[in-house]
């Protein structure tokens, strides 16, 4: 079993490093991915592939899903908002949601090791939007779903002062337009790795990678998908932590772009015996800004640009963690909204 582990592993690393280098053509299907999940990472303005320390690693990096190692985690995220900006769309209603759980099999047997499982669902849908014929003519209207399944899986191949974990990610797509006879669905996966140094007066530095296949949907495939990521969590003045990450974000037939984060959080606030204020965490973070000028579409592209905010808070109730998550986003027109968030771990 540990051979076929470290195999499995040698091709996820592979896998990842090989996707940094290399491009291919492609038209965009299963937009709706690029719609983050997660609201820690979305209030980091996305910044999370070295980070990855909750059960929305599913989507982020399946690799930091090895760090839930102590805990069976339960997360779920809705997220609020309209597209009422530009006449004739103010009565489209977008929902985003997100479902996730993750078992570390420890808790069942020692044969895979410290594994960690994770299983996800994602769904995106637009109500209400005008059908119309070629001619003008009002149909009524139509509903857009897309719809993601996920199955994950975190291993680490050794934890110290240094950690090396990897993952991968299996993901079920499909897509459906109501009253007008479209649907179609498609395998995807992906593949990451974190590497942790525990550095000392340096704080936790870790650094990150995934590659994400692009799922094929008929005549449409979505892009090829490359993350580089790092991240320092420092713990100053005590009960003081700040961390600071940056993702590199390579997209077929996009410009190089980056999503940039900070946390500060007050930590070990409040303990006794059955209750505890683990943290307080404020967040800030710049997400998809268009770091090099390919494409002639650089400025257009950085013209979505968002800009989002978060706050968290971190309890323990008996044996039970709940973390609570918001977060703001200002980014184009379906992404103006708030995504609101729990996550227990118990």
């Amino acid at each position: 079993m540990k051979r076929i582990i470290n195999k499995l592993s040698l091709i996820c690393v592979c896998l990842v490093f090989l996707g940094v280098t290399t491009v291919f053509a492609g038209t965009d299907a299963a937009a709706f991915l690029k719609k983050s999940v997660g609201v820690k990472a979305v209030g980091m303005g996305g910044a999370f592939t070295s980070i990855a320390d909750d059960t929305s690693a599913i989507y982020w990096n399946p690799a930091g899903l090895a760090q839930i190692q102590d805990y069976y985690s339960v997360y779920a995220m809705g997220t609020t908002g309209a597209s009422d900006k530009y006449p004739g769309l103010k009565d489209v209603i977008p929902t985003h949601q997100f479902f996730a759980f993750s078992i570390p099999l420890q808790k069942f047997t020692d044969i895979l090791g410290k594994t960690v499982i994770g299983v996800g669902y994602i769904s995106s849908k637009m109500d209400n939007i005008q059908h119309t014929s070629s001619g003008g003519e009002r149909l009524g209207t139509i509903s857009d779903t897309d719809n993601a399944y996920y199955l994950s899986a975190g291993i680490p191949l050794w934890q110290s002062t240094t950690s090396l974990y990897i993952g991968a990610s299996l993901k079920y797509i499909t897509k459906k337009t109501s009253d007008v006879g479209v649907s179609d669905s498609g395998l995807d996966i992906d593949a990451g790795v974190i590497y942790s140094v525990d550095a000392e007066n340096y704080g936790l530095i870790n650094f990150g990678a995934i590659f994400q296949k692009g799922v094929n949907m008929g005549d449409d495939s979505a892009p090829m998908t490359t993350k580089v990521g790092v991240s320092d969590k420092l713990l100053f003045v005590d009960k003081f932590q700040l961390t600071g990450a940056l993702d590199l974000v390579q997209r077929q037939n996009e410009p190089l772009s980056t999503n940039a984060g900070l946390e500060f959080g007050v930590i070990d606030i409040f303990k006794t015996d059955s209750f505890g204020i683990n943290g307080i965490f404020l967040r800030g973070g710049l997400e998809g800004y268009a770091i090099e000028n390919r494409y002639d579409i650089t400025s257009d592209y950085n013209e979505t640009v968002s800009y989002n905010f978060g706050l968290g808070f971190d309890f323990s109730i008996m044996k039970t963690v709940l973390q609570l998550d918001i977060a703001i986003c200002s980014g184009n027109i379906f992404d103006q909204n708030t995504k609101f968030a729990l996550n227990f771990f118990f």
